[in-house]
């Protein structure tokens, strides 16, 4: 049995498609192997675009509560593992092909950023699988070859996404996945997160915010420069207040009268930091009942016979009353909320350098305001070009192509793709369902979630999708079930990862439908009697 925790490398070449090229890095993994009887399956846990040691507590020894890899090993007997992606991990001794700064930079610059791509990415796990050598399992190095052994892919997010990818491209090394809040269709615009958001959100604060995004951008547009430095000072005074009523002493007008239209529309997405991982309830209600009530909370807004003037109008401040109560509201709310309580330990380097050059060269997810959009909860000056501006000043080097390449990542199917012993999980508010295969967005393929188990090798009708939906969830929600709310790090980003901590029913639901489509799927495997003992035994 592997030591608790204990960090594993296999060598893995940097290029997978050129033979002379024998250069080779130090991939990280970690096993749990406590479950596996030989014949078990491999659980892959796939990290994606985060440093994955800090997960290992989490998805591989139950740390505050279950986790997919974990349950489902101990259901099949099989070996659970977390697999590190490549340009992530710590920027002293995580899986870097090449060197990188203390800020988690590639110093070579393109020459080492041409080998952060979708297909060097996903040839990784492949090669990986096929070479899988874990210490203190000698005797089964033979045994655990995809050949023999199948290999089911768990992930979600941008590991749901190459989940999904593996089960077209690699269907003979991955037997099955599970991808929970993979959206699957790359695309530059990407407006619709945060209509997502405005769709959870109470009727009266979804109006009120819409009224002062369409304020500010009039403003900044089209207003006076008084009008605009007193838009600005206020704005950039809320920012820096605190709770209670607490205004700083001094407000520097040059730093806020200096604001540029990017950064005012940046502040007014602050109650939406943290919406996709919290829901509205947890992230966004706080703030909505503060602007609405005019901070008035506490007051009861009927008495016991319901004949008392409610204090939120139901209409929204601006409509009731005009837009600047509402913009005073609104101001009131960005004071009030206590951001820095939100647990979270900081930014990951090469995550924040390694993804962006992932999105900024392929995947685009460029999330603007859209002006066409008469909900729009984001400002029209968060637009597209500003979003490629920033990836032209990060990556000031020829090899960034002028737009993200989508046809890359779309080849594989994007919102149509249907490939077989695959099981697709949602939440019904996840700002990334709109990219998703259950996309109920315009110009998308609509196609309908279903419980029902397709066959196993089969994939299901081209309309529908197998996976759950959860209603008013938000994304990845399913991967593990956070109990433990003592725990130092229950809620911390770095260590829970991209999911959403907030329901702990997804997922026993999720898991429980994929150990029933394994169920279904693991007799088939191979010669067509694999796993039918195990199945039984357990």
């Amino acid at each position: 049995m592997n030591a608790l925790g204990a960090d594993m490398t296999k060598e893995i070449p940097i290029d997978h498609y050129n033979d002379s090229d024998t250069r080779t890095f130090k991939n990280r993994y970690w096993v749990n192997d406590q479950y596996y009887r030989p014949g078990g399956p491999v659980f892959y846990f796939d990290a994606g675009e985060q440093n994955a040691r800090p997960l290992v507590p989490y998805f591989l020894y139950d740390a505050a509560g279950p986790s997919s890899p974990l349950t489902l090993a101990r259901r099949f007997a099989g070996i659970a593992l977390i697999f590190e992606h490549r340009f992530y991990g710590d920027v002293d001794g995580g899986s870097l092909p090449f060197v990188t700064n203390k800020d988690g930079y590639a110093v070579d610059g393109y020459e080492a950023y041409k080998y952060l791509t979708t297909e060097q990415s996903l040839q990784d796990p492949v090669y990986f699988a096929h070479n899988f050598e874990p210490p203190g399992l000698q005797p089964y190095w033979s045994l655990l070859n995809p050949k023999y052994t199948p290999w089911i892919w768990l992930g979600g997010s941008y590991p749901g996404i190459r989940g999904a990818h593996m089960r077209v491209r690699n269907p003979e090394t991955f037997y099955a996945a599970w991808a929970s809040s993979a959206p699957t269709e790359a695309a530059v615009d990407y407006w619709q997160y945060y209509a997502q958001a405005e769709r959870s959100m109470a009727r009266n604060c979804s109006a009120d915010y819409t009224a002062i995004t369409n304020y500010v951008d009039h403003v900044l547009a089209n207003g006076t420069m008084a009008e605009q430095r007193s838009l600005k000072i206020k704005l950039y005074t809320a920012v820096e207040s605190g709770t209670g009523g607490q205004v700083p002493a001094f407000v520097n007008a040059t730093i806020a009268e200096s604001l540029t239209n990017e950064q005012v529309a940046s502040y007014l997405r602050l109650p939406l930091s943290y919406y996709q991982y919290y829901g509205f309830a947890a992230s966004i209600a706080p703030f909505c009942d503060i602007m609405e009530t005019f901070n008035d909370t506490r007051t009861r807004t009927t008495d016991n016979g319901g004949t008392s003037k409610a204090i939120a109008n139901e209409s929204g401040i601006a409509l009731t009353y005009n837009i600047n109560a509402a913009w005073s509201a609104f101001l009131t709310g960005i004071a009030e909320i206590d951001y820095d309580s939100i647990p979270y330990t900081g930014s990951d380097p090469t995550q924040d350098y390694s993804w962006t050059w992932q999105y900024c060269s392929e995947y685009g997810y460029y999330q603007r305001g859209n002006a066409e959009n008469e909900h729009t909860i984001e400002s029209r000056f968060t637009s597209l070009d500003y979003f490629q501006a920033n990836c032209n000043q990060t990556f000031p080097f020829e090899g960034l192509p002028s737009t993200p390449n989508v046809a890359a990542v779309n080849k594989y199917g994007g919102w149509h793709i249907n490939p077989s012993n695959i099981m697709f999980s949602s939440g019904e508010y996840d700002p990334w369902r709109a990219l998703s295969p259950t996309s109920i967005e315009m110009g998308s393929p609509n196609r309908t979630s279903t419980q029902y188990i397709p066959q196993c090798n089969v994939p299901p009708p081209n309309d529908t999708v197998f996976g759950i939906l959860y209603a008013n969830a938000v994304h990845v929600s399913d991967m593990r079930a956070l109990l433990n709310t003592s725990d130092i790090n229950h809620q911390n980003y770095s260590t829970v990862g991209f999911s959403s901590p907030v329901n702990p029913e997804h997922f026993y639901a999720g898991v429980s439908l994929f150990q029933g489509a394994l169920e279904e799927w693991l007799p088939c495997f191979g010669n067509g009697s694999y796993g039918q003992e195990l199945v039984r035994q357990y």
